[in-house]
């Protein structure tokens, strides 16, 4: 198994997914704008793979961790350059998943919501679940959903490509990018939602009118629904509840970590158990959205794990983390 086994297919779905965007999109006002968060995004990628291997080397007890650093970027510089690639190509698919988000609400008509709602009612026996864990939103717990869940993104892609080639590495990764390029596409088209923050513009009632949100929550609704209201794309724009990508990379993160270990899955299965909370008690999706992300996260990696194994059904190996991140 070579790290080919992953890149090209994962080029390829980069490559359609974007493609297709700009074959369907209706003007390429966003084009430019989605493509200026890839330099942020390698900030960030950068940024936290330097944090990780300097804390993971004083852990170790490595002296002079700086030095050591450097010394890696120069020595291992082909092991680096893989870690790059990857990086930078699940950048430029997420920049291709922004260009496709906005162009699914232009084709596609919101009419999911009230079959979602009463599912949710169902489930929880009578109560909407925003409300029932409405008590945890506040300003810590919005910007946790949101820029920590990044944050803990990035830091797993970063684990994962540093972890030498194996059927299971090759599983995960193309997983991540089946997910932003296949499930979350093709699952809006088939049961569009915007989720219960935008349930009363949609006209369907005034059912969850009474969450009590932060102010970045009510600010992000507000740009993301004046932005699904006019006739420009802009980056980070598109409104889908169904499926909640944030719950499936989550579900991903911890398939990830299995990788590493059980500490670290244990601990990256309550990091995605919080962020299943919060994506219903912020108000952005169901919880039937976050099941059939995770759903959705579990069936392709195990199709892929069939596929890179040769149809055989072995269990997944686990390992140790790779010493610059340990």
């Amino acid at each position: 198994m070579n790290e080919r086994s992953w890149l090209v297919p994962s080029i390829a779905l980069t490559t359609l997914l974007g493609a297709s965007a700009l074959t369907l999109m209706p003007n390429w006002s966003g084009v430019l704008p989605a493509l200026g968060l890839l330099p942020l995004w390698l900030l960030v990628s950068a940024v936290l793979a330097s944090v990780a291997g300097f804390f993971g080397m004083l852990a170790a007890g490595v002296e002079r961790p700086l030095a050591q650093l450097v010394v890696s970027a120069r020595t291992r510089w082909r092991q680096h350059g893989l870690l790059g690639l990857g990086i930078t190509l699940a950048g430029l698919n997420m920049c291709a998943f922004m260009w496709t988000k906005p162009l699914l609400n232009h084709y596609v008509e919101f009419r999911a919501d009230p079959v979602l709602a009463a599912l949710d009612r169902m489930l929880f026996l009578g109560f909407d679940p925003a409300y029932l864990f409405g008590w945890l939103n506040s300003p810590a717990t919005a910007i946790f959903y949101h820029r920590g869940w990044f944050a803990l993104m990035i830091v797993t892609l970063l684990v994962v490509l540093t972890r030498p080639p194996s059927k299971e590495k090759s599983a995960i990764m193309l997983t991540y990018f089946l997910l932003w390029s296949v499930a979350g596409p093709l699952i809006h088209l088939a049961i569009p939602a915007a989720g219960p923050i935008f349930y009363q513009r949609l006209g369907y009632g005034d059912a969850f009118a009474g969450l009590s949100l932060p102010d970045e929550v009510v600010r992000v609704s507000d740009f993301l629904w004046q932005v699904q209201q006019g006739e420009h794309f802009a980056p980070g724009s598109g409104i889908s509840a169904m499926p909640s990508l944030h719950i499936a990379t989550s579900v991903w993160m911890v398939l990830a970590m299995n990788l590493v270990g059980w500490r670290w899955t244990t601990l990256m299965a309550a990091c995605a158990t919080l962020i299943f909370i919060l994506s219903m008690s912020l108000g952005w999706h169901y919880a039937v959205d976050g099941i059939v992300g995770g759903l959705a996260a579990v069936g392709f990696y195990q199709a892929c794990l069939w596929f890179y194994r040769g149809g055989t059904q072995a269990g997944a190996g686990g390992g140790d983390l790779h010493p610059a991140l340990s």
